[in-house]
């Protein structure tokens, strides 16, 4: 938890029944006003302007109308914050356990970061973490300051006829909230203010890619055994494939994870992962941070099988570890790095950087006091906040300290930790230069790149190169705008999150656009990989747009030209009143048979008709494994939402069956039935 409005580290943590007794308080606490006990005491929750962006929801909200009647808890976060993301499973749960009563939980984004005031990026943390209650995007933080709140996350629980009953910060516990939210709609029931039923609002629905991914996070690159570890984070799994060739294609080898969200340990398709993120080879072994679970699972290479060997599942405020395997709890583990039997952590929960010996499981705190700031100094008195990244150069581990929009470092031999570039929790921007102007926005991973550090400086969508002896700052790629960029062009980048280098191939996890890119470190040619076999571990729920299914059609015939460019032209029939859903790209999928011939994401940026380029190489790779005529299957994923200022969106599909033949001087431009 942080404080706007000191700009310094807020080190109060509300946990179990504390937050009933004696930290529910008036959203005036600070000036001395007395604990609430009773609803009446409270004073009218303020109501949410007009015109303000809302998410899982049909129209937007007010205490006056659709919320009158209804117990609300409101919840002040903004979704690159750790205590905000552990609170949301709390807030399932409660949404379950009153799922019959008349409660509704309303997010209130309110921004720290620039890029988290975008609507489009918020709604891409909606779906990346499955919320299912409606959030209104809190413009300029003016919800925020007429509720006096001054730190993330902030609870105000308003009562069925508007006033606020008290308010907490910090990460208050399941059964504190669940007490005190059924002892005022009891409250509210005897006073006659409660309504009668539930608002019951629809949900958001997930998104779906051609590629089979869900917010990638993290992506390991292995050289010596041909193979890339995909963490396919939103589908809750781990994807294993071969080396990708010339054009970015792979095929799937493994995929550990059925997909369903819990802690299951055992074989591969049999095993759950909860929201699992940072990967690390080691002997033979593959090591993962299943983040939300709070645990280390280990997958063994050669039989599938996967276990716990760190973690006991819940989520553990310990800043000095000592013990041994699932008999020590964790907190978040974002990332890992692995060098002799020693696991390096970011445990992004604690603050902290931990390790854990693979032998023996033992695991302790490595550097960070576990307090969320910007300290340099010996290892056990430096801050840090949130650290999400990680990678080794010698005797130096580098980590991507999110929350501080830095990359700093821990010197093994001498144990102290410095910064590269970073200045702390409020200082953010996008900046190239020195040490003393050059600014990042919660970077989230970190890879060397030669003697140089390179970032996934995710808020700003782009890749930042640094100097570490002269620290000097300098743009790799993206423009600092999210966006999928066209083959054969600068490549665009959407809030990515992992990144590997092997050699001069650079895997770029980018997280919002569903899709991992490959990119040449010296001519920065880049491909999306298409992964061959690779599907969403469940059937969608996707709304079929004109053609329903390419089964059973007929193909339509078409003449195209090998030597040129094709443009595949798309045409989405929307429903009526609806837009396509801007900085959600459109994704396309060619295939023949089994071979994937092409993959490409689009950001239409609202706009139709949207073309997909398929390149002459593509086309002669096209001929070479089918025949005089090639039979091509192609699959578009998209989304739309309702026009307005509410955010209900929905996934689509539309399929196509073309029958296609080379011939010199036909088509380069088909419009795709």
């Amino acid at each position: 938890m942080y404080s706007k409005m000191n700009r310094m580290l807020t080190t109060l943590m509300v946990i179990g029944l504390a937050a009933v007794g004696v930290l529910f308080y008036n959203y005036f606490t600070a000036n001395n006003n007395p604990v609430l006990g009773d609803a009446e005491a409270g004073i009218q929750a303020p109501d949410f302007p007009a015109d303000y962006t809302w998410i899982n929801t049909p129209e937007p909200l007010s205490f006056q109308h659709q919320l009158k009647g209804q117990v609300v808890l409101l919840d002040f976060w903004t979704y690159g914050c750790i205590n905000c993301i552990h609170l949301i499973p709390t807030e399932e749960r409660l949404l379950h356990h009153f799922s019959k009563q008349p409660f509704e939980i309303i997010g209130v984004e309110s921004a720290k970061f620039t890029n988290e005031a975008i609507a489009s990026h918020v709604r891409d943390a909606v779906l990346r973490y499955g919320i299912t209650n409606p959030v209104v995007v809190d413009q300029n933080m003016t919800i925020w300051n007429m509720y006096g709140v001054n730190a993330w996350p902030t609870l105000v629980l308003v009562d069925a006829s508007g006033h606020e009953v008290g308010s907490v910060a910090g990460e208050a516990g399941y059964h504190a909230l669940k007490r005190i939210i059924a002892k005022t709609i009891a409250a509210d029931r005897k006073a006659g203010t409660l309504a009668a039923h539930p608002l019951n609002l629809p949900v958001q629905h997930t998104l779906v890619s051609a590629g089979g991914l869900l917010f990638p996070g993290k992506i390991i690159a292995d050289s010596k055994i041909h193979r890339l570890f995909i963490a396919d984070t939103g589908h809750n799994r781990i994807v294993e494939t071969t080396w990708p060739d010339a054009l970015g294609r792979c095929k799937l080898v493994s995929l550990f994870g059925n997909g369903r969200c819990g802690h299951v340990d055992g074989r591969a398709r049999q095993a759950e992962f909860d929201a699992p993120q940072g990967l690390a080879v080691n002997d033979g072994a593959l090591y993962v941070a299943d983040t939300m679970g709070e645990y280390i699972r280990k997958i063994n290479l050669q039989t599938g099988n996967v276990s716990t060997v760190l973690g006991n599942g819940h989520e553990v405020y310990d800043t000095t570890g000592g013990g041994v395997g699932t008999q020590q709890g964790i907190n978040s583990p974002w990332d890992l790095v692995a060098r002799g039997h020693t696991l390096y952590i970011a445990m992004a929960g604690e603050h902290q950087l931990w390790r854990e010996n693979v032998l023996t499981h033992r695991a302790s705190a490595l550097a960070g006091t576990g307090g969320e700031g910007l300290q340099n100094g010996p290892a056990d008195q430096a801050m840090l906040a949130q650290p999400s990244g990680l990678v080794l150069d010698g005797n130096i581990l580098y980590f991507a300290d999110s929350e501080n929009s830095a990359v700093r470092g821990l010197n093994l031999k001498t144990m102290k930790v410095f910064t590269v570039i970073g200045h702390g929790l409020f200082d953010f921007g996008d900046k190239d230069g020195g040490p003393n102007t050059a600014l990042l926005q919660h970077d989230l991973g970190v890879a060397m790149l030669g003697h140089n550090i390179l970032v996934a400086d995710t808020y700003n969508d782009k890749l930042r190169l640094i100097n570490p002896t002269t620290r000097m700052v300098s743009t790799y790629a993206g423009d600092g705008k999210p966006g999928t960029g066209k083959p054969g062009g600068p490549l665009k980048l959407n809030e990515p999150g992992g990144l590997n280098v092997s050699g001069h191939d650079i895997f770029v996890a980018d997280t919002n656009n569903q899709r991992i890119v490959e990119m040449n470190a010296v001519t920065k040619a880049w491909h999306q990989l298409a992964i061959a076999g690779l599907a969403p571990p469940r059937a969608p729920m996707v709304a079929k747009a004109g053609k329903k299914s390419s089964r059973g059609e007929a193909a339509v015939a078409v003449q195209v030209d090998p030597g040129k460019t094709l443009t595949l032209r798309f045409d989405p029939k929307l429903p009526a009143f609806t837009h396509l859903t801007p900085d959600i790209p459109i994704s396309l999928r060619l295939t023949s048979g089994a071979h994937v011939i092409a993959e490409e994401s689009v950001d239409a940026h609202g706009k139709t008709p949207v073309d997909f380029s398929i390149t002459p190489a593509t086309l002669a790779m096209a001929k070479a494994v089918g025949t005089a005529n090639l039979h091509w299957q192609i699959k578009v994923y998209y989304a739309y939402c309702t026009d307005g200022a509410q955010g209900l969106c929905v996934p689509a599909s539309q399929s196509a069956l073309l029958t296609v033949k080379m011939v010199p001087g036909g088509k380069s431009l088909v419009a795709l039935p």
